[in-house]
This record gives structure tokens, C-alpha cells and sequence, in this order.
């Protein structure tokens, strides 16, 4: 009797599974936590997605969506409406729509009416064609949900088709959706679903397609409704059903599947701790953002699309295809997080599309002379092999900087990685995008030419015809600088001494062609007579986060960059509002591009404009949670902080744009990993106790670093957790004045077996800098931890205190940060700011100031900016006098 007993109890649960899945219901299971969870009442004209590698359901927060099964769009306009009893009046779900949970693996839409609540969870499974939604019921009274969505069957742009049809299949309670050829096979259903309409016989019906699911009260306490969509490309119906019918039988398995996915992605790669919460969270969204531009197409591979956004009733979701500048772009921050294997594979994917003599762009005649050998292609649709996209289309190869770009990559990834195997295998490509690009050099300066290269920064107006602008020519420079370093390590003799000698000369050309005497600002571009646009714009900061430019001409144009002309409360202007040109909703003319923001705030940090840096850094990340949460969308009206229409709602240049100066910046993490040694140069907020780094990899050694304020200094703690000693570079930035008064370094030692603390010397210099003290530290990483304990003087530093950033609709009217310079015991910080408006900023060290003027003290430094109009900004200086 026992024994049957314990059969029971083991069998019931596999049976009560069983009957659920039999009737067409999932047993519930419970959704795991999640400490990056976002939630917020629903907007219901706010967009959101859920990604995958080989489908995307895009939508917005009503419940509306259409969905992808690259590179297939099989439905639009996905909504659902609920009917209560016998009533015949639908209920639409997005007008009782009340909040939304987003977690990467899984979407939350919460329907809430007076007798019934039903909860959406979306998942698109990572590595599956379609998407799974599990309907979470609760009624107190009859109620038929109704799923209701308009077939399409469409490729991606620019490809069309013809012939397409749907039919409900009973047998799988489910509406096919397909094209004459099957190319593709879609079906879209619930086991639990009825039939309510009949698509006409090949072809589709004007009115939606719905089905409808009945439940009484208590039927679903214990389960899910599964609605599933899934498809199969170039394979037998019958192949279909079996995939449709084992994505809602897997249910929870790939739910956890995803849950594992990221998270073993997010603690794999690099993580940050700092004291704010909102900065945490946005760099943990920033890396799935980017991660998931990932997308496996079944005829061309695996490789990184630029974005994603609604297509509405056309074939171009975002810029969900594939650019090679935004992949290039977008690995710069990858790397630093050290997503390696995806930077790689993008990487390599883009190596299949390189110019070749007749690939893949076909010769017209064989006596034809290719030019473009080794040039990167721009852009790719996913819709290539439905289409001709090389050879019928003209946007393949359109970009001049897509092919140094590139090279940057390359270079930046190997430094990062010390992964030679995969540069000797790229040497060919690599040498053949480098040999493009300097047949692009027609007056022999050492720099790329547009003229028969391609775009650059601008692809459309006034300045897009240019013989070169500064934007390309700077990544052409820093490409040299890769290719050399990149020459050094495969050996290539030859090679290594032209890049040398191209290196000076593209340096010295980059100054000369581009700074003006008359404006003391850099050029955006110059024509073939050597004319300069005498344009204030922010793209020269490209060469300044690499430091290809003058340190004198470089502080006086961040100084300038730095004021209202360019600086919003929401990012970075792409021209001066004192251009005649300017327009505040055009593109490359006047409105906030976040990518920008990837540039002109890493710039700003390395050239320790460490409060100007912080401000260009909050005000890209609010864009994280203002919109779709956890993605940033692509641009911004000059003049008001608001999405432009154009913009697509998940642009991962976006993300970069708060990325890479948050982690070459801010924290200033690189690594020289071909010499093992790790770069570290903080510009930590004064007010900031504690910044934690971990998970970071450097070859075979895993390292976390601790830095934090001390009431007598800095610490820094650095903990190796490998056998090999490691080379650090620390070079940290403090406020202006901060002098070293006293450091010791302590490292672990095992002396007679027993672990010892051993205090060395280290050896140190002060940098030469207007803006702020910095010292620059190397010594040796052994095994286990080392301790740096930095003494400073004791003298007020200025800090931003953070806000919740600017509001929908709102005008640029924060605090803009200047400068900061020391003379004779004095700091002075100049602002701008609106005239006559009240501003305050933080100070630490209080009890040091022996004077103060342009400020109050009141739980920091207030004041008020003079200045009638409270419409304009002006500049206003805070002097602080120390004591002795």
C-alpha cells in the first residue's frame, strides 16, 4: 500500500501535466525575479519589444505587435479584445492596459477590468523562429478572450512577393500563413483556440484574422493560455506543426532557457557597482541592448544589425538589417564589457561581404577595372537571396568610413583580447581594407578623401558633398594606429614601417586641415581648394576621445563645446543652435543624436572635463527608461526634449552613446591585453563612496577592482584571481589642486607558507593638467590583492548633484559645466546658465572653503545665474578660495 502511495505522489504531478497539456492549458510556473526588473504604469503609445536571435515581436504597450521570423514579417496589428458572458461589446486590452514589467527574458503586460485580470508574458525565445505568450487569467465570469492580427507574409525591404494565403488548420487550432512558393510556412494559434473567420481561398482578407478562446471562472487558476507563433523557412508543413506544437509543450523550459541565457550573459561579461542605482540599471539594459543586435538569418549567417523599430504596414522594422558601421561602432563598448564572442562574430560575418574583384558585386564586363578592393560593405538587407542586393541596389558599399571604421574594430578588439590566431586568420581582409583606404588619399596628405570614397558624417544637405571631413579622416588616423599595432603582432616587416610614416603624416594633416585660427574651433570638413566649414558642430570629438589633436586647440574647443550651443538636458546638439542652418527636427542639422554623446563625453573625460563628462553622460542614460524600457531610441528634437517622429524606438548606436564613455570614460577601463597590463583611469564624482568592477578578464586572469573615497584619500583594491602577474597603468583624475601628500601600496606575500601584507614603493608622476590633478601610477599585479592607499590634501571638490533628468516636452535649461581652472588658491568654475534661475551643485569639503563668491553655501553651492532673461543662458564664474 505504501509503495502505491509513493507511485501516486511521484505520478500525479507527470499526469495533472499531461491532462494540461491534453486540453490545451500549461501548468503555471513561477516567473523568476529579476534585480534589473523595469515597471511603470503602462503608456500605451509607448513602444517595447522582445528580441531574439532569429525572431522579434515589436509592439507597443497597449498590447499591439507585429512579428518577425527574420527575414519574414508574417502578421501585423496583433492585439487582443475580450468579451464578457454573452455580450457582443469587445473589450479592448489596450484600453485597460495598467502596467508593464519588463525583464530581458520575458514582457509583462497587465489587463485589468471589473470582473477579470489577465496578465501577457511575451517571451520570444533566444535561439527559436516565433514567440510564446502565456495569457495568466483570473475572471469571475465567462469571459472569451479574442486574439485578433492581420497576416502579411512579407519579406524584408526591399524584397515584395505576391500569392500569399492563410486557412484555419483545425488540427492544430491555428491560422497558416504562407506564399505559392512556401519559402516560408507561419502558423499563429492557441491549442485552446476556436475559429472565428474564413480567410478567402489564395489570398488575403481585408478584416483581421481572430480566433477566440472561452474560459469559465476558476477553469485557468492554475494554468497559462498559450498563444503561440512560429514558422519555418524552406521545410515541409508538416515539419511546422511538429515546431508549433513542441514550442507550447516546452513552455517553461524555454522560458528558463532564456533566463539562462542572460543571465549568464550578464555575469560572464564585465559589471559595475557605483552608488547610483539609475546608472547601474542603465548599464546593464546597454549591454542587452547591444548584445540582442545579434540576428541569425538562415541565408547569410550570423551577424549585427543596427536596430529595431515598427514597421507599421511596410518592410523596414527599424534598422533591424545589417550596417557595418554600426556594428563596427557598437563593438567599441562590447569589447570593454567583453562580449567577445559576439564582437567576433560580427566581426567575421562583415569579413564575408569585403569587395572582392567580382564578389559581391558583379563585374558588367570582365575587362572592368574594380577600384573598390577590400572596401566594407555599409549595409545588407536581410532580404538578400529573395532580391539581388549587391547587384540591383545601390546602397551596398555607399559609406567612405564603414572600411576604417573597421580597422578600428579589429584593432580594438585584439588589444582587448590578445586573440592573434584571429588576426593572422583576418590578415588578408585586414591588409586589403588598409590598401582601400589609402588609394582614397588622391592629394597624397596621409588622410582619406571622400571623393570617391563614399559618406561620411552626413549623408544628406549642404556639407554632404565634401571633399573631407573630420569625422572620417580622424577614424582613418586611429585605424593606422591599429593596423600598426596589429602589423607589430603578425610580424609584417613591411607593413609596420608604412603605417609608421602614414601615422605622422596623417597626424600632422588632421591639424592643419582641419583647425581654424579664425573661430579657434576645428573644422567638420573641408572642399578640394582646401575652403573650411566654419561650422560649429561636435564631431571633431571623435579625434579627441582618441587624442589625435593639439592638447591646446583640443581643451579651447571642449571648453566651447561645452556650453548651451551644442549641450541639452537630454544630449548632444549635431550643429551649434548659432548656425544658419540649424534646424532643430532635422537630422545631420541641429538635432541630439545619444550616438554623439559616444564621442563628445569620452572626449570630455579624457581631457578631465570630469563634471562637463558626468553632466553628457546623465543626460543621455534618462532616454534608457523614457521611452521603451530598457532600449534608447535613435534621435531627438534640438530644441525639445522628445523622440522625433522619424526615429526608430531601438537603435543600439544609442546605447554607445551613454556605453562607451561610461566605461572608457567615467571609469576609464582599457586594456593592453597582448602585454597584459590593464589601463585604469577613473574620474570618479567626488560625492561617489565606492565603485566596484568585476568580472573583469584580462588572457587567462579574472580581476575585480575596488575603488573608493576615503575620508583621508583614495583606495584602490584590485584583486587577481589568476597565477600571472599583471602590469597596471592607474592614472586617476582628481579635482583641480588635489595634491598627493602620502600612498602606500600593500601586496599579498607568502612568506614560511603564511599570507603577508607587503608594503612597497610605487613609483608615480603628476600629469600636467588645467582642468583637474592627475597622477599616473605603474607597478606590478601579482596573484591576490593589492592595496593602494593614495593620501590627498584636504580641499573642496565640486560635484553634480543627479536629478531625474529632463522631463517629456521640456527646453534645455539645466546647468551646463564650462570649465574648472585653479589660480593662487582659488578654483574657479564657470557655468552658464539661465538668467535669473536658481541652480545648486554639491561640494565636498565644506569646512576648507575660506571664501566663497558667485555661490552661497546651503547643503552645497547655490545660486543664482545674473542675467535678465530667464530665457537665455549666461555665463557666471564660482569662485572658491581654499584655506591654507
Amino acid at each position: 500500500m505504501k509503495k502505491l502511495l509513493l507511485l501516486l505522489i511521484l505520478i500525479l504531478p507527470l499526469l495533472s501535466n499531461i491532462y494540461s497539456q491534453s486540453n490545451g492549458f500549461i501548468k503555471k510556473f513561477e516567473l523568476k525575479k529579476s534585480n534589473i526588473l523595469l515597471s511603470r504604469v503602462a503608456q500605451p503609445t509607448q513602444y517595447f519589444d522582445k528580441i531574439g536571435r532569429k525572431a522579434a515581436l515589436m509592439g507597443f504597450e497597449d498590447g499591439s505587435f507585429e512579428m518577425w521570423v527574420w527575414p519574414w514579417k508574417p502578421l501585423r496589428n496583433f492585439e487582443i479584445l475580450f468579451f464578457l458572458g454573452s455580450s457582443t461589446t469587445p473589450i479592448k486590452a489596450k484600453d485597460i492596459v495598467r502596467t508593464i514589467d519588463v525583464t530581458p527574458e520575458a514582457t509583462t503586460l497587465t489587463f485589468a477590468y471589473e470582473s477579470f485580470t489577465v496578465k501577457e508574458i511575451i517571451i520570444v525565445p533566444v535561439e527559436e523562429r516565433g514567440a510564446l505568450i502565456l495569457l495568466d487569467v483570473f475572471t469571475t465570469e465567462p469571459l472569451t478572450i479574442v486574439p485578433s492580427f492581420i497576416p502579411v507574409m512579407q519579406p524584408q525591404w526591399p524584397a515584395g512577393i505576391g500569392g500569399q494565403y492563410s486557412y484555419w488548420d483545425n488540427d492544430v487550432k491555428a491560422y497558416v500563413i504562407s506564399e505559392g512558393q512556401q519559402r516560408a510556412i507561419f502558423l499563429c494559434g492557441s491549442p485552446l483556440g476556436k475559429m472565428m473567420t474564413a480567410p478567402p481561398a489564395h489570398m488575403f482578407a481585408d478584416n483581421p484574422l481572430q480566433f477566440k478562446i472561452e474560459i469559465q471562472p476558476g477553469e485557468s487558476n492554475n494554468h497559462f493560455i498559450p498563444i503561440v507563433i512560429a514558422g519555418v523557412l524552406g521545410e515541409k508543413y508538416d515539419s511546422l506543426k511538429t515546431y508549433y506544437n513542441s514550442i507550447q509543450q516546452n513552455a517553461e523550459k524555454l522560458y528558463e532557457r532564456n533566463y539562462k541565457h542572460y543571465s549568464d550573459f550578464l555575469t560572464s561579461t564585465l559589471n559595475i557597482i557605483t552608488p547610483v542605482e539609475k546608472l547601474n540599471l542603465a548599464f546593464q539594459w546597454g549591454k542587452i541592448m547591444l548584445h540582442n543586435l545579434m540576428v541569425y538569418n538562415q541565408n547569410l549567417g550570423n551577424g549585427m544589425v543596427a536596430g529595431y523599430g515598427l514597421s507599421g504596414s511596410g518592410g523596414r522594422p527599424g534598422f533591424s538589417w545589417f550596417f557595418g558601421g554600426d556594428a563596427f561602432i557598437n563593438s567599441l563598448p562590447m569589447i570593454s564589457f567583453q562580449d567577445f564572442s559576439t564582437v567576433k562574430d560580427a566581426l567575421k560575418f562583415t569579413q564575408k561581404w569585403q569587395r572582392q574583384d567580382n564578389f559581391p558585386i558583379r563585374k558588367k564586363s570582365p575587362d572592368d577595372l574594380n577600384k573598390n578592393i577590400g572596401k566594407m560593405a555599409h549595409e545588407l538587407s536581410q532580404s538578400e537571396g529573395l532580391v539581388d542586393w549587391w547587384n540591383d541596389y545601390h546602397y551596398g558599399y555607399n559609406h567612405a568610413d564603414t572600411t576604417p571604421w573597421y580597422l578600428v574594430s579589429i584593432g580594438d578588439y585584439y588589444r582587448h583580447s590578445a586573440d592573434l590566431q584571429f588576426i593572422k586568420e583576418s590578415w588578408n581582409s585586414i591588409k586589403q581594407a588598409y590598401d582601400w583606404c589609402l588609394r582614397k588619399d588622391s592629394d597624397n596628405d596621409g588622410l582619406m578623401d571622400l571623393k570617391g570614397a563614399g559618406l561620411g558624417a552626413l549623408e544628406f544637405g549642404k556639407y554632404v558633398h565634401m571633399y573631407a571631413d573630420m569625422y572620417t579622416s580622424s577614424i582613418w588616423t586611429q585605424a593606422i594606429k591599429e593596423v600598426l599595432n596589429m602589423s607589430e603582432a603578425v610580424g609584417d616587416k613591411e607593413l609596420q614601417t608604412q603605417t609608421k610614416d602614414q601615422l605622422n603624416k596623417a597626424l600632422s594633416s588632421l591639424e592643419e586641415k582641419f583647425w581654424m585660427d579664425k573661430t579657434g574651433l576645428y573644422s567638420h570638413a573641408a572642399s578640394e581648394d582646401g575652403q573650411q566649414v566654419e561650422e560649429k558642430t561636435p564631431w571633431s570629438s571623435i579625434a579627441m576621445k582618441w587624442g589625435l589633436l593639439s592638447k591646446e586647440h583640443t581643451l579651447k574647443c571642449l571648453e566651447s563645446y561645452n556650453d548651451n550651443n551644442l549641450c541639452t538636458d537630454w544630449g548632444i546638439r549635431s550643429l551649434s543652435t548659432d548656425s544658419e542652418l540649424f534646424d532643430p527636427v532635422n537630422y545631420n542639422y541641429g538635432a541630439v543624436w545619444p550616438f554623439i554623446s559616444s564621442l563628445f563625453g569620452t572626449a570630455q573625460f579624457k581631457y578631465n572635463f570630469n563634471l562637463s563628462g558626468y553632466n553628457t553622460l546623465l543626460s543621455t542614460i534618462q532616454h534608457m527608461f523614457d521611452y521603451g524600457l530598457g532600449v534608447m531610441p535613435e534621435v531627438f528634437s534640438g530644441r525639445i526634449n522628445y523622440k522625433l517622429a522619424e526615429a526608430y524606438h531601438d537603435q543600439g548606436f544609442s546605447a554607445t552613446g551613454f556605453m562607451e564613455p561610461l566605461l572608457r570614460g567615467l571609469l576609464g577601463i582599457e586594456l593592453d591585453a597582448p602585454n597584459n597590463t590593464i589601463i585604469f583611469e577613473p574620474h570618479i564624482p567626488a560625492d561617489w563612496t565606492k565603485v566596484e568592477i568585476g568580472s573583469l578578464l584580462i588572457n587567462r586572469d579574472n580581476i575585480t577592482i575596488t575603488y573608493q573615497n576615503e575620508i583621508s584619500g583614495k583606495q584602490l583594491i584590485i584583486n587577481n584571481v589568476g597565477e600571472d602577474t599583471l602590469k597596471l597603468l592607474f592614472q586617476p583624475s582628481f579635482g583641480p589642486e588635489k595634491k598627493l601628500i602620502d600612498m602606500k601600496a600593500y601586496f599579498d606575500s607568502k612568506k614560511e607558507g603564511d599570507l603577508q601584507k607587503e608594503l612597497r614603493h610605487i613609483r608615480y608622476e603628476q600629469i600636467e593638467d588645467s582642468q583637474s590633478s592627475v597622477y599616473k601610477f605603474q607597478l606590478d599585479i601579482p596573484p591576490g590583492e593589492t592595496t593602494l592607499n593614495i593620501g590627498l590634501n584636504n580641499i573642496p571638490e565640486i560635484y553634480l548633484i543627479s536629478t531625474d533628468g529632463a522631463e517629456y516636452g521640456q527646453t534645455n535649461r539645466g546647468l551646463k559645466i564650462i570649465s574648472q581652472e585653479f589660480e593662487k588658491n582659488k578654483l574657479i568654475t564657470t557655468v552658464e546658465g539661465l538668467g535669473n534661475i536658481s541652480y545648486q551643485l554639491g561640494v565636498v569639503g565644506e569646512k576648507y572653503i575660506k571664501k566663497l563668491d558667485g555661490a552661497e553655501l546651503d547643503n552645497g553651492l547655490k545660486f543664482t545665474i545674473p542675467g535678465k532673461d530667464n530665457d537665455k543662458f549666461y555665463k557666471h564664474n564660482i569662485i572658491i578660495e581654499f584655506k591654507d
